[in-house]
């Protein structure tokens, strides 16, 4: 579990805005400052006080989590003079946090449920809107996710995340959207339901793809690999680890751990049963052993590495290295063992046994027994507890949920009256602006037909006249070399304007082979290889996207993602060109184009730009009127 604490470390980071917002100097110089004002004995209010105390207690809290702790209780003892509810919760979540950094795990929970029943009080206050409500909500259930992770308590830790969605998606925070769909499906793994990681590694993907940050993308990329070794599907699986490969290969100074782990996944993939090519495992396992032996690392991801290693070897038959790589991929303290030594332990025995160590391995084959009906007992008890605990806490809730709809019954009646006519009103504005937008949209749409009508009335023009009339004048122009080159370059435009590989094979293969025609343009596909609806009108707009950005952008690389699952279609175009200014007009680019023909189609457009660092566009269409599986 240690390589989700990673991740679940930085979705405390994500989950917490209200303390980069509220202290910005992590140089400590506005700390001592403020030391200076408490110690000078000047004459503060209440509210002085209150606002020193707080940036105190978020400043030192990386620094010196007992002093942030003791200026965050005398914040606690003021809030009560004032009923500063606000405070008071920011204020335990500090303690919470120390907490929490400092293995206290009880006393982290008392804190942050503490001040989750102070957020609650705050809906009933009247000073707060809901922005801050969510805000401080966000934050304790992600902690509390956390806090349960750690804890190896699954059950509690999706609890609670699953409590932080519905803010995320409220108020569109893509970026702690794709981390808390990644934590869930990490932990979904560790429990081995494949069929729920799978699902919550798509979800985090789309949402990274969505946020135009590419890392958010990889990281569950490089899990949902695992699930595909898992299952046995080498497509899926060499896809979405060689995703990932292209990711942490040119950013290793990012995560040199993620990578390694990366290139575990790579391993496996090329021992995959009918997919075997062992010099490329072997080089592969080579690298991450070597990043393992040079850089610190978790001991998961150690363990991972060192088992891909020994996989290579055992292949070959080479059981004296395989041994070595094997014996260094499991905890030498049985207590510490995790799900993972289970399957290094199966490769222990089968070693022991090609060496001719019958005690040996019958030693390594009663551990995997005893390890299963350890963690089976464990599991077992522990999950009892968690559902025991969510029962009284939901339970608990609905009693509060029920008072609270008492008391606002009769406000919600007689604002009734008022609504209704409010609402009336908004529904003839509404009919008059959805009947604008599906005119337009019928626009947009039969100028789509037209398009897509006049791209095969072109294609089939050029190949069987022009095409034929060319082949007249080579006959008499055998030796021109000009005539091959006008022969091949009308092949060239007849095939991309509409591709014979996209109806007969789909969008992933139509879009990789065009890809493969271009230099420095990348292709990368993730989820279940189908044909799905409007792929003519997909590929046009990333085939503009492509030209769009070699020959306006200058861009020296083009990455190109697609994503389909049973929800929707999504694809993502990036650069390193010339980016954006604010100056430019989408419409000079084609991109307003590009966008209208997007939302006819009932899809989302986003774009992200910026001068010199280049421009990623976001595509997402639902999964409508789906033609057939293939």
């Amino acid at each position: 579990m240690l390589h989700i604490v990673i991740i679940a470390l930085l979705m405390l980071i994500a989950l917490a805005p209200s303390a980069s917002a509220e202290y910005t100097d992590h140089r400590g110089r506005k700390v001592d400052s403020l030391k200076t004002v408490l110690k000078s004995g000047t004459k503060l209010t209440d509210e002085q006080l209150a606002n020193i105390y707080k940036d105190l207690m978020w400043g030192l809290l990386n620094k010196d989590g007992q002093q942030a702790t003791d200026y965050a209780k005398r914040l606690v003892s003021l809030s009560y003079r004032h009923n500063w509810l606000n405070a008071r919760a920011d204020a335990l979540r500090i303690m919470g946090l120390h907490a929490y950094g400092s293995d206290r795990y009880q006393e982290a929970e008392h804190y942050f449920l503490q001040a989750l029943a102070v957020t609650d009080s705050m809906r009933n206050d009247g000073k707060y809107d809901n922005g801050t409500i969510d805000d401080k909500l966000s934050a304790l259930y992600g902690s509390l996710g956390n806090l349960y992770n750690i804890q190896d308590k699954a059950l509690l830790a999706i609890e609670y995340y699953q409590r932080a969605l519905p803010i995320f998606e409220r108020h569109q925070w893509r970026e702690s959207q794709a981390l808390l769909y990644h934590n869930v499906a990490e932990l979904y793994l560790s429990m081995g339901n494949l069929k729920e990681a799978e699902r919550n590694y798509l979800l985090a993907i789309r949402q990274g793809m969505a946020s135009g940050d590419s890392l958010l993308v990889a990281v569950p990329q490089k899990g949902l690999a695992k699930v595909y070794i898992d299952q046995g599907d080498y497509e899926q699986a060499y896809q979405t680890a060689t995703a990932a490969y292209h990711y942490y290969h040119s950013h290793q100074d990012e995560d040199t751990g993620d990578y390694a782990e990366v290139l575990a996944s790579m391993v496996k993939t090329h021992l995959m049963k009918g997919h075997e090519d062992l010099p490329r495992a072997k080089a592969l396992a080579q690298e991450a052993v070597r990043l393992a032996q040079s850089h610190e690392m978790m001991g998961e991801v150690r363990y991972d590495v060192y088992a891909a290693a020994a996989m290579v070897e055992m292949q070959q038959h080479n059981w004296p290295q395989a041994l070595d790589y094997a014996l260094q991929s499991i905890h030498q303290d049985d207590q510490a063992a995790t799900f993972s030594d289970v399957g290094c332990y199966e490769l222990l025995a089968n070693i022991y046994m090609q060496l001719g160590q019958k005690d040996k391995a019958s030693q390594y084959i009663n551990k995997v027994r005893a390890m299963m009906e350890r963690f089976a007992t464990s599991h077992f008890q522990s999950g009892l507890s968690q559902m025991e605990v969510i029962y009284q806490t939901q339970k608990k809730e609905e009693a509060i949920s029920q008072l609270t709809r008492q008391k606002h019954w009769y406000m919600a009646g007689t604002a009734l009256i008022g609504l209704s006519l409010l609402l009336t009103a908004l529904l003839f504005y509404l009919y008059w602006r959805s009947s604008q937008l599906r005119k337009r949209h019928q626009l947009t749409l039969a100028k789509l037909e037209g398009e897509q009508a006049e791209r095969i009335r072109l294609a089939r023009d050029l190949h069987d006249r022009l095409g034929g009339l060319l082949t007249i004048i080579k006959l008499d122009h055998q030796d021109d070399p000009h005539v091959d080159e006008a022969i091949r370059e009308m092949r060239n435009v007849a095939h991309h304007l509409l591709p014979d590989a996209l109806s007969r094979y789909g969008l992933r293969v139509a879009l990789r082979d065009y890809c493969q025609t271009m230099r420095n343009v990348t292709f990368a596909f993730t989820g279940r290889e189908q044909h799905v609806a409007h792929e003519e009108a997909v590929y046009c707009i990333v085939y503009e996207l492509v030209n769009n950005a070699v020959k306006n952008a200058q861009a020296q690389h083009i990455d190109v993602q697609l994503l389909i699952d049973n929800h929707l279609t999504a694809i993502s175009v990036s650069d390193d060109g010339n980016g954006l200014t604010t100056a430019d007009p989408p419409a000079g680019s084609g991109l307003r184009n590009i966008r209208e023909r997007v939302e006819a189609l009932g899809g989302t457009f986003r774009l992200q730009a910026s001068p010199q660092k280049g421009t990623e566009v976001s595509i997402e269409l639902p999964a409508t009127a789906r033609n057939h599986q293939k």
